[in-house]
């Protein structure tokens, strides 16, 4: 006789049933036997005036107990065992590692010494490294930094410290190759230990990738955008600049500055080429240009082999000759064009001013004879353009020089606040034509009243690129401003109050400076600014700026002749 225990269980099994007949792998439909009981008169008429319970109970409690013969679902069906969790800490034998081939950084980390002495003191990877790889065939690597550690970990367990036959680290599921070497960018720019050659190739690399697992080809622009969403903010010109040294500057990458490329070299050498396809001689320039940088490149490297056997103290920096490197492009691209070379810097001048200038307009150019200075006479705005190179802003334009002086009005007062008002409607005219108002900074105890704060991006503003030609305008005003603000001569750098980049650069290290006039196209050294001629070549000879501009320089000039007090400031270089 059934307990109403199994009465229950037996009835809940036929809900089940019910309720969700595929549950128990069995269908509805299906003919199970029965066990028949043995029938009699009195059964067949209870059975025909109401239904036989005890049938129906064991009926379902076979359908219950045929459930488990049904296949089980299986929770992991459909699941790579060898595939990557995603942030899964492992154990891993340092052999089990190798360096990633794409990694940005070519040169020996310097600090691998130092990283070394701290592994064996600490017997372990402080930080732990993150790996990834391609697919369960092959061997995992770094992923966004790590590569140094993990050659030292594997040169210690070849030594016989067995601290390190395992690693512990941290696996990544497989991003794609894009993706990893921007980890590793981001990771060296972090430390700031990175190279402007490292950090070239490492965007080449990375674009090359990029198209490659996307299918499409990417613009400086589209290419920023996308280093953006990595956390990689280089802006578009200095893109184009890693880009250009890649393709033109291979020979000595390894020894290029940021400065020095953006400033010097790009200018010189796409004057170059571009005068030279005036005169259909392009091939000529590109054969003579990459022989004189191979032949610095071989110098450098025979420089760096000489060192490895002598004792640190006797080395030698290895450093760009700068100078020479100029000169020698200089020769070498005239004599390909066909021109004189004292008349290459006047052609590459006029070439900004008017890219549709003719090869025989450009054959006519030559060299301007420097004027002479009488002696003992005084600098222009004393310090503030006392760090500019060269003499191109000793030189007023005729506008400047033709306009009367103008003389303190009915008090000093009124004098001052009619140049404060033409003053800021030259800035507004030059906002008009050149989006100028995201780096003007007011600044009341400087000599103009402003300074110019180090933009976000020098090639966009509010998220929109600029065209081309007010991306080198703007570029230019950002110069040539800086160099008038005075913001760059210690003895008045301090008495700028406001929280801007610019000041927070100033208040870390004279590198941190460096850096970020780097990225905005300006050359900073030694502590001074410099800014070139073609700047303003570029703003006197556009026709869309170069009224206002005129007018800026002419407000300035005569402020500074009224207020003379304001323009002999004795100057210091920054962070001397």
């Amino acid at each position: 006789m059934r307990t109403p225990v199994t009465l229950n269980a037996a009835q809940r099994a036929a809900d089940l049933q019910r309720n969700n007949p595929s549950e128990t792998g069995v269908s509805e439909k299906a003919d199970l036997p029965t066990a028949q009981p043995e029938v009699n008169s009195k059964s067949m008429n209870d059975s025909a005036t109401k239904p036989n319970k005890q049938a129906q109970q064991l009926e379902a409690a076979r359908r219950a107990l045929a459930a488990p013969t049904a296949t089980p679902r299986n929770a992991t069906a459909g699941v790579d065992p060898l595939a990557e969790v995603d942030g899964a800490v492992s154990t891993l034998d340092p052999d089990e590692i190798e360096i990633y081939k794409h990694n940005p950084r070519t040169r020996p980390n310097p600090k691998r010494e130092e990283i070394k002495a701290s592994m064996i003191a600490e017997g372990r990877i402080t930080n732990t490294i993150m790996v990834t790889r391609r697919s369960p065939a092959e061997k995992y690597f770094p992923y966004g930094g790590g590569n140094t550690r993990v050659s030292i970990a594997q040169e210690l367990k070849r030594e016989g410290d067995t601290r390190f036959d395992k690693l512990t680290v941290i696996t990544r599921k497989w991003p794609g190759e894009a993706a990893v070497i921007s980890a590793h960018l981001s990771e060296n720019d972090n430390r700031g230990d990175i190279s402007f050659w490292e950090r070239a190739k490492g965007v080449a690399s990375y674009k090359s990738k990029f198209e490659e697992e996307n299918g499409c080809a990417l613009s400086s622009t589209e290419l920023n955008k996308a280093l953006k969403k990595q956390g990689l903010n280089y802006g578009i010109r200095m893109i184009q600049n890693f880009a250009f040294a890649v393709e033109h500057m291979h020979f000595i990458g390894n020894w290029l500055r940021t400065d020095e490329v953006n400033n010097v070299l790009k200018p010189l050498i796409s004057g170059i080429y571009e005068i030279a396809e005036k005169f259909d001689k392009s091939k000529e320039a590109r054969v003579a240009v990459e022989e004189i940088f191979l032949m610095h490149g071989q110098d450098l490297e025979s420089l760096e082999a000489s060192n490895v056997a002598k004792d640190p103290a006797e080395r030698k920096e290895v450093v760009v000759d700068l100078q020479s490197l100029v000169l020698d492009l200089q020769t070498v691209g005239a004599k390909a064009i066909g021109i004189e070379i004292d008349n290459l810097p006047a052609a590459v001048s006029a070439l900004v001013v008017n890219p549709k200038i003719t090869a025989e307009e450009l054959a006519s150019l030559k060299a301007v004879a420097p004027e002479a200075k009488p002696s003992g006479q005084q600098a222009p705005l004393g310090g503030m353009l006392g760090a500019v190179g060269g003499g191109a802003t000793n030189q007023q334009p005729a506008a400047s020089r033709k306009s009367s002086q103008v003389k303190p009005a009915n008090s000093d007062a009124d004098a001052l606040a009619n140049f404060a008002k033409r003053l800021s409607d030259d800035i507004l005219a030059l906002n008009a034509v050149v989006p100028i108002s995201d780096f003007i900074v007011v600044e009341s105890q400087m000599p103009l009243g402003f300074i110019v704060e180090i933009p976000s991006d020098v090639q966009m503003v509010d998220g929109q690129a600029l065209d081309e030609e007010k991306q080198d305008l703007r570029t230019a005003l950002w110069s040539v401003l800086a160099v008038f603000t005075g913001q760059f001569n210690q003895e008045l750098a301090s008495l700028c109050t406001k929280d801007t980049r610019w000041r927070q650069a100033l208040k870390t290290s004279e590198a941190e400076m460096r850096e970020v006039c780097a990225a905005a196209g300006l050359a900073f050294k030694s502590g001074v600014l410099y800014t070139h001629s073609l700047h303003f070549a570029r703003l006197l000879g556009s026709p869309v700026i170069g009224t206002p501009f005129v007018n800026f320089l002419g407000t300035v000039s005569e402020y500074f002749a009224a207020y003379p007090a304001k323009a002999q400031i004795p100057y210091k270089p920054l962070f001397s």
